[in-house]
């Protein structure tokens, strides 16, 4: 018989929803690679991140045949799976990676009297330890790599988790991130969704691919929870008049109003962070000394890592240059997290996160940084991953990225010191062209780190425009908070800078003339005096702008540059700080002290958490 034909639309509520485990409840596959590698360089073998990708979603004892046959280990078939457990067995004790909305779905199953199964390749020992990390209960059966005589993509899997159930598989809704997974329960008959995690699935027949299962709306999976949605419309900023879901099963719209939603009131003050370029180190010092009870946090842009160990003073900075900043935080109790930026070559930074003793040898490098000079925590400002590395290998570099931050997070964390994370922006939660630098996964990181700061800026780099507009700023919050459980670790980065852009030139210019450049806060009122020029604020754009004409001679050329500038003036400074409060965010951070003015810090004091001269934290009425 067909398996289609029996199979329930969708939208029709399931019988029993049958769970693979690793990658789609918990993101433990970046721990399975990392035990693969040290397994195999143990044996002085070799192995590969598209290796590591080939196994995902295999019974383990396959796994294993390609650990003997291509990483070179020289084991028994069941030793090698027993190893591979043992390290992410220890891994996840430590730190349980949960997939972002699988605890809230399993729950929500539950409570509408839903059987859940887990259909997982790994062996029972681990299946035990996610099982036991759920509330008791979760789960009705368990199906384990040790339980079955074919594994993924065989259908016996499913086949036996829905028979352990009493149902029929085609009355099941199976949810899997990997393609070797997603063949196991289309085989076995199940309506299956699609959640790609380590590997891409892409798009086929036969089941339903999603970018991340907070995006389902439960009603689509024939399970209704007002609870849900109301989450879901706090989540996504979607609290307007009438809201319209799409219900799959009955084809029908239905809506949620303003007035099913309570409002949540913005944040009374929120903690105000800035970084300090090491080019600026003379003003930032002065604005430390004046405005350090309104700072949380200052992150000194001043040390490049230039291989694995090596981590050194960016441009002209010394301990002798450094000392009067750390004075002036030490005599404001402002926080200091200096700012570690990626300076090798294109590829670098990759390679060393993805072999894992390099790996370990920079989170020591880092470790010791901090440590020695008694820093308060480190920020990680690695954008040569997004600039600099080719698109193709960003898939690799995540994984590695992921390992990384985490082990770097928990050696700062066992030292009582903070990671915080710098990204640039991203627009969804998928790993499209369309969804930014999701290279760095800022919805696995999160529980890794204190702090996640997105660079909210730099709409407009190559013609002119603005710097960050509102609504690009909205949608950039939104996916971050859509990505992030937590979303007080969430920090906006406020640029405090704008661009004088040449739109047109008549004439011959001399060879010393200058084309973009760019343009403090505090510089933009003298230069718009001096050109004659009015400056504009542009509500919408949340920016200001003006334009004027230069006229240049050298005595050999003549010329007449237009010229327009755009920056983010001290009204636009309070209206990202005020999207900051409104998304009840975990802060700002300003680029940046140097670039800062005194109007702004004006407009900054009413919402910014105070700190009195003990260091304690206030709030200003």
């Amino acid at each position: 018989m067909n398996p289609e034909r029996n199979r329930r639309s969708p939208g029709a509520r399931p019988d029993a929803v049958l769970w693979d485990m690793d990658g789609t409840i918990v993101d433990t596959e970046p721990y399975w690679i990392e035990a693969e590698f040290e397994l195999v360089a143990e044996f002085g073998g070799s192995w590969s991140q598209e290796l590591a990708h080939s196994v995902v979603g295999l019974d383990l004892r396959d796994t294993a045949k390609v650990l003997q046959r291509r990483g070179g280990v020289d084991l028994p078939i069941d030793a090698i799976v027993n190893r591979l457990l043992d390290g992410v067995i220890d891994r996840f004790r430590r730190r349980v990676p949960w997939r972002p909305g699988a605890r809230e779905l399993l729950a929500l199953t539950r409570k509408n009297g839903i059987p859940n199964a887990l259909v997982t390749m790994s062996w029972k020992r681990f299946a035990d330890a996610v099982v036991k990390a759920l509330p008791p209960g979760t789960f009705d059966v368990v199906v384990t790599g040790d339980d079955v005589a074919h594994g993924k993509p065989h259908p016996e899997p499913y086949r036996k988790a829905a028979a352990l159930l009493g149902v029929k598989p085609a009355n099941c809704l199976a949810f899997e991130d990997s393609p070797t997974g997603v063949r196991s329960a289309v085989a076995a008959g199940c309506r299956t969704i699609a959640v790609p995690n380590a590997v891409d699935v892409p798009k086929g027949r036969g089941y339903t691919r999603v970018e991340s299962l907070i995006d389902l709306n439960p009603h689509d999976l024939g399970i209704d929870s007002p609870l849900w949605r109301k989450r879901q419309v706090q989540r996504r900023r979607q609290v307007v008049a009438a809201l319209a879901f799409v219900s799959v099963a009955a084809g029908a719209t239905w809506f949620v109003t303003r007035d099913e939603v309570e409002p949540i009131p913005p944040l009374a003050d929120l903690p105000v962070s800035a970084w300090a370029p090491y080019w600026t180190l003379d003003d930032a010092v002065d604005v430390v000394y004046r405005r350090g009870d309104l700072m949380h946090d200052v992150s000194p842009f001043w040390f490049q890592a230039n291989d694995a160990v090596t981590i050194a003073y960016s441009g002209s900075t010394t301990d002798e240059a450094a000392a009067p900043l750390l004075a002036a935080a030490a005599a404001e109790h402002v926080g200091v997290v200096p700012t570690i930026v990626d300076a090798m070559p294109s590829g670098g930074m990759a390679d060393v996160l993805a072999d894992p003793a390099t790996r370990s040898a920079h989170v020591a490098a880092i470790t010791d940084l901090v440590m020695s000079r008694g820093y308060d925590g480190i920020d990680i400002d690695y954008e040569t991953f997004a600039h600099g590395d080719p698109r193709s290998t960003w898939e690799r570099t995540r994984t590695s990225w992921v390992a990384f931050v985490d082990e770097l997070g928990a050696a700062l964390h066992d030292a009582g010191r903070r990671l915080i994370v710098t990204v640039p922006p991203i627009y969804d939660t998928g790993r499209t062209t369309e969804s930014g630098y999701w290279v760095y996964d800022v919805g696995t990181i999160a529980d890794s780190v204190d702090s996640i700061r997105v660079m909210a800026y730099d709409y407009s780099t190559s013609e002119p425009g603005p710097i960050a507009p509102i609504e690009w700023t909205r949608t950039i919050v939104t996916a971050v908070k859509n990505a992030v459980d937590d979303d007080r670790k969430v920090v906006l980065g406020v640029p405090m800078y704008g661009r004088n852009w040449v739109t047109s030139t008549t004439g011959t210019c001399p060879s010393t003339a200058e084309g973009r450049t760019d343009v403090a806060l505090d510089e933009v009122d003298a230069l718009a005096e001096k050109r004659g020029a009015v400056p504009m604020h542009d509500v919408s754009l949340g920016e200001a702008s003006f334009s004027y004409e230069l006229a240049l001679d050298d005595g050999v050329s003549q010329c007449t540059q237009r010229r327009e500038v755009h920056y983010v003036d001290e009204a636009g400074v309070r209206t990202r700080i005020d999207i900051a409060r409104e998304e009840r965010l975990g802060g700002v951070v300003l680029w940046a002290l140097g670039f800062d003015s005194v109007t702004a810090w004006i407009a900054i004091e009413p919402v910014a958490t105070t700190r009195d001269l003990a260091g304690t934290t206030t709030t200003t009425p």
